[in-house]
């Protein structure tokens, strides 16, 4: 992590981490508008514990903004902006709640990886 203390200038945000945080708040955002479009209370109680791990995960995210970059990160990064269009593509489908969950949550491993990396780099 980057450390203002020694440079006396303030840390700056790992460009890969940066980018992933913003796509899960945006998938937060996606997973919120979903819910004027539920027809069941099933989906709506579907669709909320869905953006309540997707939320977790935009924290857990934030935490590491301040990661140094890594080639481990960059690959993650890269197959979570791969993910992303699936992931959108499962909550259009949410009819289907079983393949709705088990859309977010394939996505959900691929991201836990990568916060998984950012959190052992020292």
């Amino acid at each position: 992590m980057n450390d203002t203390s020694k440079t006396g200038t303030p840390p700056a945000a790992n460009p890969d981490l940066k980018a992933m945080h913003s796509s899960l708040v945006a998938l937060v955002v996606t997973l919120n508008a979903s819910i004027d479009e539920a027809q069941t209370s099933a989906q709506v109680v579907a669709i909320t514990d869905e953006i309540a791990e997707v939320n977790a995960r935009v924290g857990a995210v934030g935490r590491q903004l301040l990661t140094q970059q890594t080639a481990a990160i960059s690959r993650g990064a890269a197959a979570v902006a791969k993910a992303i269009p699936e992931v959108e593509a499962a909550i259009k489908k949410f009819d289907d709640i079983r393949a709705f969950v088990g859309g977010v949550t394939k996505f959900l491993r691929i991201v836990d990886k990568v916060i998984d990396v950012a959190k052992t780099v020292i």
